[in-house]
C-alpha cells in the first residue's frame, strides 16, 4: 500500500509539475506537496487572467529583484512568486519587451550592483527619452548608527549594513541619468522585522524608525511600509500584501492607471487589510521628487 501511495505521488508530480494548485497526497508514511513554487503557492485571482495589451512599450527597462531564499537570514515567504507575477504583468500588461527586463531571483549584492548599472548605462543612452521601474520583493534592513536604508542581498547579514545595498546609492545612481521617470516598488520594510513582524537580529528588541532615502532626478517611489512598520505577507493570496494590491490595481484597469490612482488604492488597501489580517499597521507611502507624479502613467 504505501508503494502504491509512493507512486501515485511520483506520478502526480509529474503531471502536474508547474501545476495552478497545490495537490495533496498522504498515507501513513508518505506525504507529497505538489505546486508551482516552493512555499506551497495557491494561485490567487492577481495570477489568472492577466490582462494583455497591445502596446508595445519599447522605451521603458526594467530591473526585477525577488530575494526570497537567504544564505544568512530567514527565507520571505512568496518573494519570489511575487517578482514573477509581477515580471508577467510588466510583459502582458504594461507592454514592456522581455529583452527590456532584467529579472533576479536571489540576488547578491554583486547582482543587485550589476542591474542597476545595466539599468543606468541604459536610461542615459537615451537621453531623456527612456523610462525605468525597479521592483524589489525581499528584505530591508537598517543602519543602526545612521538610520539609512539598505535592500538585503540573498548574501547579507541583517547585522552588517556594509552588506547591504544602499537606497541612497541606487536612488543617486539612476536619478542622474536623465532618464523621463524612474519607478520604484519597494516590497520590503526597513525597521529591521521580517515579513512575519519578528525582529531579523535576536538581539535587537524593538523595530528601528529607519529613513526611506534621498530621492535625485525624476524619481517616483512605492513603499509597502513606513517608519518602523512591517511589510507583511498576505498568507492567502501568496503574495507581498503591497504587491498584491499593486497587481490587483493593474488587473482591474489593465494597465491604464494613474499614479495618483494607484498609490490611493494601495495605501487604501494594504492599511484596512493589514489591520484585519495581522492586527497590526502597515501603511504603504508614494513619495516623489516630481511634482506632477500624481497624472504620470505607464504608457505614456
Amino acid at each position: 500500500m504505501k508503494k502504491a501511495f509512493l507512486l501515485l505521488g511520483l506520478a502526480l508530480m509529474g503531471a502536474v509539475g508547474m501545476a495552478q494548485s497545490v495537490v495533496e497526497v498522504e498515507s501513513g508514511t508518505y506525504s507529497f506537496s505538489v505546486g508551482n513554487i516552493k512555499d506551497k503557492v495557491r494561485l490567487s485571482d492577481v495570477d489568472m487572467n492577466i490582462p494583455q495589451t497591445r502596446t508595445v512599450n519599447d522605451m521603458t527597462f526594467c530591473i526585477i529583484f525577488a530575494n526570497e531564499k537567504y544564505q544568512m537570514e530567514q527565507s520571505v515567504p512568496f518573494a519570489a512568486h511575487d517578482g514573477e507575477v509581477f515580471r508577467d504583468y510588466c510583459v502582458k500588461t504594461l507592454g514592456i519587451p522581455e529583452k527590456n527586463i532584467h529579472y533576479r531571483a536571489n540576488a547578491t549584492k554583486n547582482n543587485m550592483e550589476f542591474e542597476v548599472d545595466w539599468l543606468a548605462n541604459v536610461l542615459a543612452t537615451h537621453k531623456g527619452e527612456a523610462k525605468g521601474i525597479v521592483y524589489y520583493s525581499g528584505h530591508g534592513m537598517p543602519n543602526e548608527s545612521n538610520l539609512n536604508s539598505y535592500l538585503l542581498p540573498v548574501d547579507g547579514y541583517a547585522s552588517r549594513p556594509e552588506s547591504g545595498y544602499s537606497l541612497d546609492k541606487m536612488y543617486a545612481e539612476l536619478g542622474s541619468t536623465d532618464a523621463a521617470s524612474v519607478t520604484y516598488f519597494i516590497d520590503a520594510c526597513f525597521s529591521g522585522a521580517n515579513r512575519s513582524g519578528d525582529m531579523m537580529e535576536q538581539n535587537r528588541g524593538v523595530a528601528i524608525k529607519s529613513k526611506g532615502g534621498r530621492l535625485q532626478g525624476n524619481s517616483v517611489v512605492f513603499s509597502a511600509a513606513q517608519g518602523d512598520e512591517t511589510a507583511y505577507v498576505y498568507q492567502d493570496k501568496s503574495h507581498g500584501m503591497f504587491t498584491y494590491f499593486l497587481l490587483k490595481k493593474l488587473q482591474e484597469t489593465k494597465g491604464n492607471v494613474s499614479y495618483g490612482e494607484l498609490s490611493d488604492f494601495i495605501n487604501e488597501k494594504v492599511s484596512r487589510m493589514s489591520l484585519v489580517e495581522n492586527s497590526k499597521s502597515q501603511t504603504p507611502l508614494t513619495t516623489s521628487s516630481m511634482g506632477d507624479w500624481k497624472k504620470m502613467k505607464f504608457n505614456k
